[in-house]
């Protein structure tokens, strides 16, 4: 066969590679797009999903200051007192939970607004929780109002100033205190929270290492009863919790800017560990 009969072949050779390749890579760009998309699916609804769960323990606790409150003013003093302690505890979970869920909500909207993975239904979602929170926050201050009346009330029986607002002895405040802190290994290293690394370690994959005893004056403190969700403007990847804590009580979630860590059971969460640390890359 001659070079004039090859040529036609070769075109025909040429064309048909190329469109095998650029198939191939839009094949490719396809599943890598759906496997985005899917990602970002699943940490809105993880998120829609907490404060749902959020939103279901205010209408318990709503119930249960309710029940409460129903027949406190019947009640001896001693009894009554006890009570408000409980009212009152109850209606601090009420509205940290609340603030929790708008938390949650606006991070929601940013993140679903921001990714090109935007779904419009999670928008109109949103709005809906918005009012449901405003309806919430509506009916909890008028709950505040008869709260306030039972609490005259309770003062009266106790001869306190007031009963409901009681400071928590030292005691009871150190049992639901916690404490996190976030940083690169560099800075936590500074802060005598980790030990130096060995040289190498880091290009071997070895693990930061706690220092055997650290202060804690660097770290933040929560109240481990009222804080369900720690905000971090850093993405999911590039943190990694390395104190010890139970596995299911939490979840990291987050998109390409900010992460969220959910704590789902607040005494497993905290057990094994009231110091949170967590390594930024």
């Amino acid at each position: 066969m001659d070079r004039v009969a090859l040529k036609p072949l070769r075109r025909f050779a040429v064309i048909f590679l190329a469109g095998a390749i650029i198939a191939t890579v839009s094949s490719c760009t396809r599943e890598e797009r759906k496997k985005e998309e899917q990602k970002h699916l699943e940490s809105m609804m993880t998120i829609l999903v907490q404060v749902q769960k959020n939103l279901g323990r205010i209408r318990q606790k709503e119930a249960v200051v309710v029940r409460l409150s129903s027949d406190v003013e019947g009640r001896k003093p001693q009894s009554a007192e006890q009570i408000g302690k409980e009212i009152n505890s109850n209606i601090r979970f009420i509205d940290s939970t609340l603030s929790a869920s708008r938390n949650l909500v606006t991070t929601l909207e940013k993140e679903n607004h921001e990714s090109q993975y935007r779904i419009s239904a999670l928008d109109r979602m949103t709005g809906q929780l918005k009012g449901e929170l405003d309806k919430k926050s509506l009916e909890v201050g008028a709950m505040k109002g008869e709260i306030a009346r039972l609490n005259r009330s309770i003062a009266r029986l106790t001869n306190t100033v007031d009963v409901m607002d009681e400071v928590i002895d030292d005691q009871e405040a150190q049992m639901v205190k916690a404490y996190y802190i976030s940083g690169t290994i560099d800075q936590l290293v500074a802060k005598g929270i980790l030990l130096p690394p060995a040289p190498f370690s880091r290009f071997l994959g070895a693990q930061p290492v706690l220092a055997a005893d650290f202060d804690i004056r660097p770290f933040r403190m929560v109240d481990i009863t009222e804080t369900r969700d720690i905000y971090f403007d850093k993405p999911v990847s590039r943190l990694h919790i390395i104190t010890p804590h139970t596995k299911g009580s939490y979840t990291l979630v987050g998109g390409k800017t900010s992460a969220l860590l959910l704590i789902r059971n607040e005494a497993e969460f905290w057990k094994k560990s009231r110091c949170l640390i967590i390594v930024v890359e």
